[in-house]
């Protein structure tokens, strides 16, 4: 099981993978919002729920898709590693 640390880098991974940027990953700060940094819309946060669903091997129901999920990397991961616990607790 990925601890949260690891579930941090992995998003960052997917965040430079799927939204295209060119940017180095150490660059950007885990606490920094993500609409500040990238100017997050609703087509990429689809996008970047879509890669960080396939990264995880995880479904995200809809009700967790929110503005306070999405603040930063911090928050995106705290979300993963519950989904990931849930996930193999069914197991």
């Amino acid at each position: 099981m990925p601890n949260t640390e690891n579930i941090k880098k992995r998003i960052l991974q997917v965040i430079i993978r799927d939204l295209e940027l060119n940017i180095d990953k150490d660059k950007i700060e885990i606490a920094s919002r993500l609409d500040e940094l990238f100017g997050m819309d609703s087509i990429a946060i689809v996008e970047l729920v879509v890669g960080i669903e396939k990264e995880f091997d995880i479904k995200i129901p809809s009700e967790y898709l929110t503005v306070e999920m999405f603040q930063n990397v911090s928050t995106i991961a705290e979300h993963i590693q519950t989904f990931i616990d849930a996930k193999d607790n069914i197991r």
